[in-house]
């Protein structure tokens, strides 16, 4: 189902689903707009879906095991604001955890800027 078809709320719930399944890469390309903005914790993360997949497929890579849980989620118009615990292991064994909060402003059905920060 392309995201033209899916309500906001649709898009949003399938971008949470993805997230919590540790499908980064493919919500990467799905809900991401090919000129996203992506900003993490301030500064300029990625001016392009492209940037942000390959950026992030870095860190995917060395993933070896995560759990992602959905903490609370607001839609207000076209802009949501997400926040998710995370834990994951990579494969050195290191283990990290972390709550992060993304902003994420939608235009017909893809996120067109999300604002990421850690919370925690």
């Amino acid at each position: 189902m392309s995201n033209s078809t899916l309500s906001l709320d649709e898009s949003i719930t399938d971008f949470i689903n993805m997230n919590e399944a540790g499908q980064v890469l493919a919500l990467c390309k799905k809900h991401y707009a090919k000129d996203v903005v992506m900003l993490n914790d301030g500064k300029v993360f990625a001016s392009s879906m492209q940037e942000s997949f390959d950026k992030q497929k870095v860190f995917v890579d060395e993933i070896k095991e995560s759990s992602v849980k959905l903490v609370s989620k607001e839609i207000e118009g076209n802009i949501s604001k997400l926040i998710f615990h995370y834990k994951m292991k990579n494969n050195k064994d290191q283990a990290f955890e972390f709550t992060g909060e993304h902003i994420q402003h939608w235009k017909n059905g893809k996120i067109i800027k999300e604002e990421y920060q850690t919370v925690k």
